[in-house]
């Protein structure tokens, strides 16, 4: 995770536009403090897609956050509460 945060730094500073960010499955394996770390440490104008099967397990997420459910091949875009 830290190699691949470097990476987006790195391009965005040698390159001058920010990457896509994918992360799959990365916050089920920290805890919250560290799900919110991750978080506040990718900058705004960097789109991340993030995936993860359960929403349960995140809490005190930034309100300016959207979520999506993907079910049975359709997308909606979910509240998180």
């Amino acid at each position: 995770l830290a190699l691949k945060l470097a990476e987006l730094f790195y391009l965005r500073e040698n390159v001058g536009e920010a990457p896509i960010l994918l992360l799959d499955d990365v916050m089920s394996e920290l805890d919250n403090h560290r799900q919110l770390k991750l978080l506040e440490s990718i900058d705004e104008e960097v789109q991340t897609f993030m995936t993860t099967t359960s929403l349960d397990h995140l809490s005190n997420l930034p309100p300016d956050l959207k979520t999506f459910l993907v079910k049975n091949g359709n997308i909606y875009e979910k509240q998180v509460d």
